[in-house]
């Protein structure tokens, strides 16, 4: 891209932000009370190809806003909530048979698939997620990465970067730019949380953006 330079390298890590603050709500009765994590006393294995119930607040909600707005750019201490909740909700099981592993994909992202795991215990939680999905999208992309994409895709990846390292603080922004190309740069422009959709394929979640 003339004018411009794409660097690849290591990790950057942000200055702590705020965590978000929650008050009560109600949510859709279908997935059930949204009860902490420790009311799951064991938790499932469903067969190949299952994917379970996703939790309401994580679940693609069509047209309509996502529960949890969530810039995937930014960590999720970030997350605020586009309608009132209870704080509780993001140790919520992220699906209602408490598994203990989700596996997220997207188009842009091709083979790199996003594995969430819990951060403690055995079930999967919202928190859980939103985390694993900044973690993996933070990952550096490599030059043979960049390459292997159309002239058209590289422009938009290569605006992203530009984008991303420009919202820093001015201090912080030439370290940011030197870090180089995240996963997350490969998405473009879409990078606002929209919630997760049944993929077709199997035992995996659509991860949608905005």
């Amino acid at each position: 891209m003339p004018g411009k330079t794409v660097r690849f390298s290591e990790d950057v890590v942000f200055p702590p932000t705020p965590s978000p603050t929650f008050s009560n709500t109600s949510l859709p009765s279908s997935y059930g009370p949204l009860t902490p994590p420790n009311a799951f006393n064991n938790y499932a294995q469903l067969n190949a190809g299952e994917q379970g119930t996703i939790h309401p607040v994580l679940e693609f909600r069509g047209p309509a806003a996502p529960y949890l707005c969530f810039d995937v750019t930014l960590p999720q201490q970030n997350v605020t909530p586009s309608t009132k909740m209870s704080s509780d909700v993001l140790l919520n099981a992220a699906t209602k048979e408490g598994l203990s592993t989700l596996i997220l994909v997207h188009p842009r992202l091709g083979a790199w698939h996003i594995t969430v795991r819990p951060a403690e215990g055995k079930v999967v939680l919202v928190r859980d997620v939103l985390s694993a999905i900044y973690t993996s999208l933070r990952q550096p992309a490599t030059g043979a990465d960049f390459d292997s994409l159309p002239p058209a895709v590289q422009r938009e990846v290569g605006a992203a970067f530009a984008r991303r390292w420009a919202r820093m603080p001015p201090q912080m922004q030439n370290a940011e730019r030197a870090k180089g190309l995240k996963r997350v740069d490969f998405l473009g422009s879409a990078v606002t949380f929209a919630g997760l959709s049944k993929s077709q394929m199997a035992g995996c979640w659509n991860l949608l953006l905005a």
